[in-house]
């Protein structure tokens, strides 16, 4: 394989970082949740019943309800409308109407004059999320040269976490300034039109997927993409192989529904989707969901401090950056199994810490001190730094790149969209359970990584190196062709 000219790798991986703003918005959203579920301004506008204090604040059950609008809204059209989109007019269309809808969505939530209006923005800005969820990696993988593709990939979840960070850093400012009334959370929830905003142009500053310009047959449209994106040499390679591989897939020309029915009835396929499915609802069922939602809460019964809170997320999100930055390092060094193994061990053993600390200083009546509020915090961040490298950013990393050209579209729809039906669930067990259990709900967390570590220790084959065309030879157990980041080094697996 050659050398990759730096122009085009400099397009390559601007188009990667333009695609990750799907990405920003998601990390954004998220936290803009967090962040505003503990305002004392936001729980005074729609607050349903008051705390031991006698201020006006939501109900768990009511918080968990805006939760709930934005995954129901996401899975509609992460399941249904996305991949349709996505095949009938092109990877990049999908997140495109995605950034319109949340655009528009953002200034229902931000103005809604009461609570039932409030989750329907949520619900709307998680109808935009649906589409381009499903869309953005699937386009990344499409385009990313395979010997650079997971470190590409993985920008997908840093930029969740630069999301994040802007979310926080928004809510901190506006915290200093309670003379603001309901514009203390306003703010941070208008705020979320600017990524969007920029999206909707930088979108058509990239390509259209070869692979979706081959597939249908605008063949000249996909060599010259390819001629942006390769080396010279590997453009006609690259271009028979894809070709040879999705020439095959059509001729089956299965329609909408045949692709679905081929998901599920075709083995190879339904192991792959089941796999996809298993560590997609893994992603939110290691406690990353719950921590995400409600570590704001958690953090002023500790600290009792509202700033104190903001500023923990300011920090950790600075943190989750730099810790995501392993994954772009490791991933294609390390391979993708390897760094889920790592990471979902880490995880376990930061909340075995975590419940048994809990529930230590809980009983002794140093829960509540300085220290013990340090050390907490100090093992959330631990979590994060297992969590954001493995299962923040390989699970999209292994997820877009194990299913072929025909059903790639439809398959990422569906697991990915599996994230959200595992925080529909957590948006009300979560709260539910850590009122009945207190720190033992960590405990569940503990158990269920060290699950899924021996799960995908045990039965995920590794695809670093894999090309798009072979995954079908790796998860049939024939011979791969494996192309790793030094040029001329392919070998057999």
């Amino acid at each position: 394989m050659g050398a990759i000219p730096r122009d085009r790798l400099i397009y390559a991986y601007f188009v990667c970082i333009s695609t990750a703003l799907c990405m920003f918005m998601y990390g954004y959203d998220a936290s803009t949740f967090n962040a505003t579920n503990s305002s004392p301004s936001w729980n005074a506008a729609f607050g349903n019943t008051v705390d031991s204090k006698g201020n006006p604040t939501v109900s768990s059950d009511t918080v968990g309800l805006v939760g709930v609008g934005y995954s129901c809204g996401a899975i509609f059209t992460g399941f249904f409308v996305a991949p349709i989109i996505s095949d009938k007019f092109g990877r990049r269309l999908p997140m495109f109407i995605g950034a319109i809808i949340i655009i528009g969505f953002t200034f229902v939530q931000t103005f809604s004059p009461n609570f039932t209006i409030h989750i329907l923005g949520r619900a709307g800005v998680g109808l935009g999320q649906g589409l381009m969820l499903p869309s953005g990696p699937v386009y990344m993988g499409e385009i990313a040269p395979v010997e650079i593709r997971g470190t590409m990939m993985s920008l997908w979840q840093l930029m969740y976490s630069v999301g994040a960070l802007g979310s926080y850093l928004v809510a901190l400012f506006m915290g200093w300034h309670s003379e603001l009334g309901n514009w203390q959370w306003r703010m941070v929830l208008i705020m979320q039109v600017v990524a969007p905003a920029i999206f909707v142009f930088t979108v058509w500053m990239g390509p259209e997927s070869p692979r979706w310009l081959i597939y249908n047959g605008r063949n000249d449209e996909a060599r010259a993409v390819l001629a942006k994106l390769r080396s010279d040499e590997d453009v006609d390679r690259e271009m028979e192989e894809i070709s040879e591989y999705i020439n095959a897939e059509r001729a089956s020309n299965p329609g909408t529904f045949a692709v679905y029915q081929m998901l599920f009835t075709k083995a190879n396929m339904l192991k792959r989707l089941a796999m996809a499915i298993f560590i997609n609802f893994s992603q939110q069922t290691t406690g990353q969901s719950s921590l995400n939602s409600y570590s704001s809460k958690i953090y002023n019964k500790i600290f009792n401090n509202q700033n104190t809170t903001n500023i923990i997320n300011v920090v950790n999100s600075v943190c989750g950056i730099l810790f995501t930055l392993n994954s772009t390092i490791f991933v294609d060094r390390l391979g993708r199994v390897t760094i889920l193994v790592v990471g979902a061990l880490g995880m376990a053993v930061s909340m075995l810490i975590v419940s048994v600390v809990g529930m230590v200083t809980e009983a002794n009546g140093t829960l509540y001190q300085m220290g013990t509020g340090i050390g907490l915090v100090s093992m959330f961040f631990v979590f994060i730094f297992f969590y954001k490298p493995s299962w923040g950013a390989t699970v999209w990393i292994y997820t877009g790149e194990i299913f072929p050209m025909t059903v790639r579209a439809q398959a990422v729809g569906i697991a990915s969209q599996t994230q959200n039906v595992a925080s529909v669930a957590l948006s009300y067990l979560f709260p539910v359970m850590l009122a009945a259990w207190g720190w033992k709900t960590f405990f569940v967390f503990m158990g269920y990584n060290f699950f899924i570590a021996a799960i995908c220790h045990f039965f995920y084959p590794e695809t670093k190196g894999i090309t798009l065309e072979d995954m079908d030879a790796l998860f049939d157990g024939r011979p791969a062709t494996v192309t790793v980041a030094e040029p001329d080094t392919e070998k057999k697996v």
